[in-house]
């Protein structure tokens, strides 16, 4: 069904839950990740498949916690005891996380809470996430008050680095002198483009994605996931 998104709005939120009931008729799949169309990948999906298997179950949610603004939440206070989180939308999880997520009481009364906040795609999920109280499987139990690196999503905002391209709305729109980096980045895929001022890079990124999953079939290209098994959210995740 079609959904009319607004931004800042439950809106964005609801294509995500809708993906998700769909994802759940099907019984063979661990992570859910969510895209949009203005995002391409960095990785192979043979590199994709050994980042989610270093993950064990962890789950990949950008959350800041002193970052988070109640005004934001029209000065209401979460229910259940939840400290409310500031993070992002872009989540890799694994399907315990969706299940609470549709089914669990607590989520859906957070979830009826969260649409009367502001931007409510940005605390929903990160507060799911850095609620550990909660017992949700994969969520992050550690001590950072920001979980970095958040490496679903590589996004370049105006105030944390240089941009090739132009900002809109502090977020970078990723041009071709951004390629050195891409091409070094952990994350998972980037965000984002503008095929219509652009082009070149994603054509760049494509190429490099066929001759990576080229080289792996043979055999000449392995890749070491160990850097992600080290991560803080990983070794800090809720069994």
């Amino acid at each position: 069904r079609r959904i009319d998104v607004q931004w800042g709005k439950f809106s964005v939120l609801e294509p995500e839950l809708q993906c998700m009931k769909e994802l759940c008729k099907y019984p063979k799949w661990k992570y859910f990740l969510n895209l949009t169309g203005q995002e391409y990948p960095l990785k192979t999906n043979f590199e994709l498949v050994k980042i989610l298997t270093a993950y064990d179950g962890a789950n990949d949610i950008e959350c800041k916690i002193q970052s988070a603004d109640n005004s934001r939440w029209n000065n209401s206070v979460p229910p259940h005891g939840i400290q409310g989180v500031k993070g992002s939308v872009h989540i890799a999880v694994n399907r315990d996380f969706v299940d609470y997520v549709l089914h669990n009481n607590i989520s859906k009364s957070f979830m009826l809470w969260s649409k009367n906040t502001i931007v409510p795609d940005e605390t929903y999920f990160a507060s799911l996430q850095c609620n550990p109280q909660l017992g949700i499987r994969g969520s992050y139990k550690g001590k950072s008050v920001d979980t970095k690196p958040y490496l679903t999503r590589y996004k370049q905002w105006e105030d944390e680095g240089p941009c090739a391209g132009r900002f809109v709305r502090r977020v970078c729109i990723l041009s071709t002198g951004d390629l050195p980096r891409l091409g070094k980045a952990k994350e998972l895929f980037a965000n984002k483009f503008y095929l219509d001022e652009d082009r070149i890079v994603v054509g760049c990124l494509e190429e490099q994605l066929f001759n990576n999953t080229r080289d792996e079939y043979m055999g000449i290209k392995t890749f070491n996931a160990d850097y992600y098994t080290s991560l803080d959210f990983v070794k800090n995740k809720v069994i």
